[in-house]
């Protein structure tokens, strides 16, 4: 009897439609080459991406952060001089605001969540999502080459007239966080289209997710607010190479009106 009811169970087994099918395919088996990664369309893939270039960025402004604190151990000329860590936290400061803490929590886990709670199958715009990944890693990269040739020493906030006069090259790092909101602006606009468009039947507006919620207004901030933080720096920039005074005392210009133009950006976002 034991023998029968072993064979009956093989039997079964072997018979059952999902005996020897192959895995689900899914974001992680879906291609394993690299240029499958970078040709996605996934928004999951996507979002991973994302995700891996800000842990990147995080660790390399800590470690940024690290070295600063290594020169506070001790008072006056140690290790770095002056203008050397005026550029190190300058460079920690645009590192943490404008590659990590910014794209961390909209481009990563919004690319990756938002369209699984929607119930749709991708973002509206899969072309324009992959292509708000490699300008932000445009800006970044021109953003980290230009801090380490040269650099800046006016801080994240660029504050002017200091940024419009300094000697280092502020140019180049201001082009850098430019590009970065056209990164931003492309992530807004898709995700606004993708929670007005693709909504799964029976999703109305106050049955979404408080996370989708949250998202969906972080975007209409980054659509809003970031064409005036672009506008503002290429100003600083125009100033920069063309010797204007829009914000400079010394030519007639207001300092104050940047810091109210820059301001609108950073405390308008949640």
């Amino acid at each position: 009897m034991g023998r029968r009811k072993d064979l009956r169970m093989r039997r079964s087994e072997t018979d059952s439609p999902l005996a020897g099918a192959a895995p689900a395919v899914n974001y992680l088996n879906d291609g394993t080459t690299v240029m499958s990664w970078l040709n996605t369309r996934d928004h999951k893939r996507v979002g991973v991406m994302f995700l891996v270039a800000v842990i990147f960025f995080f660790f390399l402004g800590g470690v940024f952060a690290l070295a600063l604190r290594m020169k506070l151990l001790q008072p006056g000329p140690f290790l770095i001089d002056a203008l050397s860590y005026n550029r190190l936290f300058s460079l920690h400061g645009i590192i943490m605001v404008w590659l990590f803490l910014i794209p961390a929590i909209p481009s990563a886990f919004g690319n990756f969540v938002l369209p699984l709670m929607l119930g749709a199958r991708d973002v509206a715009f899969p072309r324009l999502n992959l292509a708000s990944l490699y300008i932000y890693l445009a800006g970044a990269a021109l953003t980290i080459f230009a801090m380490v040739h040269g650099g800046a020493d006016t801080g994240w906030t660029f504050y002017t007239p200091y940024s419009s006069t300094t000697p280092t090259q502020v140019f180049p790092v201001l082009m850098g966080v430019f590009i970065l909101g056209f990164s931003s602006i492309l992530t807004g606009v898709n995700f606004i289209v993708t929670v007005h468009t693709l909504r799964a039947p029976g999703l109305s507006w106050m049955k979404m997710p408080l996370f989708a919620w949250a998202i969906y207004a972080a975007s209409i901030i980054q659509i809003l607010a970031t064409p005036v933080l672009g506008i503002t720096l290429l100003i600083v920039a125009v100033e920069r190479i063309g010797g204007f005074g829009m914000f400079d005392p010394a030519r007639g210009g207001d300092p104050v009106l940047f810091r109210h133009m820059f301001w609108f950006y950073s405390h308008l976002r949640p």
